[in-house]
C-alpha cells in the first residue's frame, strides 16, 4: 500500500492566539505538518517561495500586505500554488477578491474539525473547498465583468460545458464523474481543458470565469450525460 505523504501547510495570520490554536489542532491530526507560520502577507509570500508547502491556510485582514495581495502575488510567482483562504469575513467583497488573486479556496473561521480536514485534503487534490455560505454568495452576487457570450465563442464541448455545470453546482471530481459516467482520472482531463480554453489556472478560477460569462448557470440543473 502506497502512503501518503504527509500534508505541507504554511498558516497565515496575525492573530498569534489563532495559529497557535491551530497548531496545536493540526498536531492532534496526523497527516498534516505545519512547516511555517507567517504574521502577514509579506511574511506569507517569503514562506512560501522558501518552504513551498503544499497548501497555505491564508488570513485576509493583515498589516503590512493584505491577505488577498499576498495570495496574488504568491499565484502570481508560483501559478501552482494552492492557497485556502480562511476568515471571518464571508461577504462578496471579499469572496471574490480572493478567488480573483488566485485562492483555491474559501472557508470561514468557523470551519473546524474533521470539515477543515476534508477542505485542506480536497485543496491539495484539486477539489475547491468552499463553505457552503460563501458558495452561495459567490453564485448569486458574481458581478459579470463583460456582456455574457456563448460557450462556443470560447470552444467548450458539449460535455465540457455539462462538467461546469456540475462544478458550479459545488460537486466534487468523485461526484462530477459519477453524474457523467467517467472516472476521476478523465474529470480532471476535462478541467484542464476547460481551463485552457477560459485562460485560468484553477478549478475555482473556472467556476468564477464561466460565472462571470454566464457560461454557466448556477440556478439550472445541469443536463444529464450521455
Amino acid at each position: 500500500m502506497v502512503s501518503v505523504p504527509d500534508l505541507r501547510l504554511l498558516l497565515v495570520d496575525d492573530d498569534a492566539a489563532i495559529r497557535e490554536a491551530l497548531v496545536t489542532f493540526f498536531a492532534s491530526r496526523p497527516g498534516v505538518d505545519v512547516v511555517a507560520e507567517a504574521r502577514d502577507g509579506l511574511e506569507a509570500i517569503a514562506r512560501y517561495d522558501e518552504l513551498r508547502p503544499d497548501v497555505v491556510l491564508m488570513d485576509l485582514q493583515m498589516p503590512r500586505l493584505s491577505g488577498v495581495d499576498a495570495t496574488r502575488q504568491i499565484c502570481e510567482r508560483h501559478p501552482r500554488a494552492c492557497v485556502v483562504v480562511m476568515t471571518t469575513f464571508g461577504t462578496r467583497e471579499y469572496v471574490v477578491a480572493a478567488l480573483r488573486a488566485g485562492a483555491s479556496g474559501y472557508l470561514l473561521k468557523d470551519t473546524h474539525g474533521d470539515a477543515l480536514m476534508t477542505a485542506l485534503e480536497a485543496a491539495r487534490l484539486g477539489e475547491m473547498p468552499l463553505s457552503s455560505g460563501v458558495r452561495r454568495e459567490l453564485v448569486s452576487t458574481l458581478v459579470v465583468d463583460a456582456a455574457p457570450r456563448p460557450a462556443a465563442d470560447h470552444g467548450l464541448t458539449p460535455r465540457e460545458l455539462e462538467l461546469t455545470q456540475w462544478l458550479a453546482h459545488g460537486l466534487t471530481n468523485s461526484q462530477i464523474a459519477t453524474r457523467m459516467h467517467l472516472s476521476e482520472g478523465s474529470v480532471k482531463q476535462y478541467l484542464t481543458r476547460v481551463a485552457d480554453k477560459l485562460g485560468v489556472g484553477s478549478r475555482t478560477q473556472v467556476l468564477v470565469r464561466t460565472i462571470q460569462l454566464g457560461i454557466v448557470d448556477p440556478d439550472a440543473v445541469p443536463p444529464l450525460g450521455t
